[in-house]
């Protein structure tokens, strides 16, 4: 296949800056394969020739999605024993995301759905830069004591961090490429109001039939110390909405009704074109790095089996407002613009913003 000219600055961003990958690294592909994929199966053969021209050694394996990591294709895990390099372009690299097994070798999971988003600042944005972002949110993040979620729809949240990285977020056992987010936040005596609208999905983690319940109306929650205790809204609607959470819950066997942690895109240059409702376990794959989303992993052990959905979140901690109505406004401050240069100050600040179609 012909390889587009418009891919090779994404591509470069993620082999050269992301995976930190050499000449002569046995660079793993993995791709999707089966009847419903999420990922365009040829992205791997297009990635696979740019990595052959930075003299590297690519191997493509394609594999159908599993229910959840127990169910790892041994064909990708032996491979990666083979490699220097994994890059997931995969829902495999998501439910591996907390526990990759193994002592494997350096794995990334894409978020690049298809070509179009390689050739995009959602993938070409400087990626040490954004990592730098990242890294001076997370700071913040784990120097602050309390914070607040409020918006619009009814969300009127507080809660303290708990004392120590361990117990304040979770942390992922992969790179993530593009920059899309920050480890979750542990929720530690959370209390207020939640309102839950649009949908619930999974977290992304397990895969179950039904994952997804649409809300066409909001129901609103008393939190109490992070579990949600009770809700108000139309009484088959909340029938519906108990059970779905008692459903991911028994998966793990952990309270349905626990939040179990949080966390909001970074990445401005987040983008979704169609129909979020023609598949929102897709639309979810890549729309969580959008700064004006926010999801909450409930339902169940650690990391939980469901996911709540807040839009255009006002967030701060020890009163110091990081998003404001979705926008990332962390981004302009002064220090943080003064990470990059002019070419990246134009494509990541709190200005920028793209629709993810809700």
């Amino acid at each position: 296949m012909a390889v587009p000219d418009e891919i090779e600055q994404g591509v470069r961003n993620l082999l050269l800056n992301c995976a930190k990958a050499q000449a002569g690294d046995r660079i793993l592909l993995v791709g999707e394969e089966g009847d419903r994929v999420y990922f365009d199966p040829a992205i791997c053969e297009a990635v696979a020739q740019i990595a052959e021209r930075h003299d590297m050694v690519p191997e493509v394996v394609m594999a159908a999605p599993v229910a959840d990591a127990s169910h790892f294709p041994r064909v990708v895990h032996d491979a990666m024993l083979r490699a220097d390099r994994t890059i997931f372009f995969s829902r495999l690299g998501d439910q591996v995301r907390f526990n990759l097994p193994g002592d494997q070798a350096k794995a990334v999971m894409t978020y690049t759905l298809d070509l179009g988003y390689l050739a995009a600042p959602f993938a070409s944005a400087d990626f040490g830069v954004m990592k730098r972002v990242h890294d001076a949110l997370l700071g913040l993040i784990l120097k602050a004591r309390t914070y607040r979620l409020t918006g619009a729809c009814g969300t009127d949240l507080t809660s303290e961090m708990a004392t120590g990285r361990d117990q304040a977020v979770a942390e992922f056992a992969l790179e993530l490429f593009p920059v899309m987010i920050f480890p979750p936040v542990i929720c530690h005596n959370m209390n207020g109001t939640l309102a839950i609208q649009h949908f619930v999905t999974s977290s992304s983690t397990r895969a179950y039939e039904d994952s997804t319940l649409v809300i066409d109306h909001p129901v609103h929650v008393r939190v109490e110390n992070s579990r949600m205790v009770d809700f108000e809204g139309p009484a088959d609607l909340v029938a519906r909405l108990k059970a779905q959470l008692e459903r991911a819950a028994a998966l793990t066997g952990g309270d349905p009704f626990r939040i179990n942690s949080w966390h909001t895109g970074i990445n401005p240059n987040t983008y979704f074109k169609g129909d979020p409702y023609a598949d929102l376990e897709r639309w979810g794959t890549v729309a969580y790095g959008s700064p004006r989303y926010t999801h909450m992993h409930v339902a169940g052990n650690d990391p939980g089996d469901a996911a709540l959905h807040l839009m255009d979140m006002t967030i701060s901690f020890d009163d110091e407002i990081v998003w404001e109505k979705g926008r990332f406004v962390f981004l302009d401050k002064p220090e943080i613009q003064g990470m990059m240069d002019a070419s990246q100050r134009a494509l990541l600040n709190a200005s920028v913003l793209h629709s993810i179609g809700i």
